[in-house]
């Protein structure tokens, strides 16, 4: 049984070895993406895909799914200074996340939400990354997508001005996230 002091691994999706024949979130149309749809587009170099596992064990307790885009700088608020002429921002689309309802409540989403975090400052060292964006599930009634909200604004997302789905987090704000866990993590040691 899973608790809050299981070790969890994150490592790239791989259809040969990693199983999620039993995979359910609660969500038809997340669950449905890891099934059908995670083999194809990772393939395809439309995305990568994590998944959480338990060490030696090969069952997807939960997974992510990330690629490139852009946003118009129009969508926001205010244009963020010194943002590109054309207003086209380079960001990292967190595309799905989702835990199985039998390891929820123990942390495996966070884990992968900062695993997400971690890849989007190495991306950002390497290419440019403005911000982190998301699209929130808003397809099971209101009260889960506030509940749903809530998580996401927990680790620094704000919710866009001009669409109620769509959440962002800068790189500013997410490098700062990443580097007090570094810091927890050595002090815990």
């Amino acid at each position: 049984m899973l608790t809050e002091d299981s070790s969890i691994e994150i490592r790239q999706f791989d259809s040969k070895t990693h199983d999620r024949s039993n995979f359910d979130c609660g969500h038809a149309r997340l669950n449905n993406y890891l099934k059908t749809s995670a083999t194809k587009l990772q393939k395809g170099d439309f995305t990568r895909i994590y998944v959480a596992l338990e060490p030696g064990s090969p069952i997807v307790l939960g997974y992510h799914a990330i690629n490139f885009g852009e946003i118009d700088a129009s969508a926001l608020d205010k244009v963020p200074r010194g943002a590109p002429s054309h207003k086209q921002l380079p960001v990292l689309f967190l595309g799905q996340i989702a835990v199985t309802k039998g390891a929820a409540g123990v942390g495996i989403g966070g884990i992968l939400m900062h695993h997400v975090f971690e890849k989007a400052v190495k991306v950002a060292d390497e290419a440019g990354c403005w911000a982190i964006i998301l699209d929130a599930v808003d397809d099971d009634g209101d009260e889960a997508f506030k509940k749903r909200l809530s998580w996401y604004e927990e680790f620094g997302f704000q919710t866009m001005p001009s669409q109620k789905c769509r959440m962002f987090m800068t790189l500013k704000d997410v490098r700062g996230v990443v580097e007090e866990r570094e810091k927890a993590l050595k002090a815990a040691g």
